[in-house]
């Protein structure tokens, strides 16, 4: 992974500066796909959508903060040292975001996705057999009620979505569908759990447990 230059943000509501970084060029070399559709890539992280100021704890949309200035990690500038990196939003930075007003239907499916993964991370890390957050079932029914588009990845989803809550009926149906051949990995993965009645997030081209 090759990084790129920190951005410095201004937030839109506090008007305090915060640091992103940036990266020049990545690969997926090692990484792990899940059947929630998140994927863990140690040299392509996640460039989130959503961040928190780490002091104030406020939550900001990325593109919509102006663009102070650019610094490039490796070289000696002292301009903006003191500004700090934004967190990574955890489950309840997502619960809270959810609260917001107007927020567009891309912002809430993209809050939604977010809490749900966030929500199984602890079956991911094997600390907890099953996902146990407040409002983990509430979150995935107001999901699956945003992936009504018939696009692939939505039916996809809507699929996982159905079998997280235990509707394997519905999953099923939702699975008879003409994927393009490059799904078929998941969708021969996601098939499988849901006759097994198995309603865990699992581990992509993983044995069966």
């Amino acid at each position: 992974m090759t990084p790129g230059p920190n951005k410095i943000l201004r937030l839109p509501t506090s008007g305090k500066l915060v640091k992103i970084t940036t990266i020049a060029s990545g690969n997926t070399f090692g990484a792990r796909y899940w059947t929630d559709g998140k994927r863990e890539a140690d040299m392509l992280p996640d460039n989130p959508w959503l961040r928190c100021h780490p002091e104030n704890k406020e939550l900001f949309w990325t593109n919509e903060c102006d663009e102070v200035a650019e610094e490039l990690p490796w070289e000696r500038d002292f301009k903006y040292s003191d500004v700090p990196f934004a967190e990574d939003p955890e489950l309840d930075d997502y619960r809270r975001a959810l609260t917001l007003p107007a927020l567009t239907k891309d912002k809430e499916r993209y809050l939604r996705m977010r809490f749900w993964w966030a929500a199984n991370d602890p079956v991911r890390r094997g600390e907890i057999p099953n996902p146990v957050a407040d409002g983990y079932r509430e979150n995935l029914e107001k999901l699956l009620s945003l992936l009504n588009a018939p696009d692939p990845d939505s039916r996809l989803m809507a699929a996982e979505a159905s079998r997280q809550l235990g509707a394997f009926d519905k999953a099923a149906e939702l699975l008879k569908f003409e994927f393009e051949p490059g799904y078929a990995s998941a969708v021969d993965r996601i098939r499988s759990l849901v006759e097994n009645k198995d309603n865990v997030v699992r581990e992509l081209l993983a044995e069966e447990d």
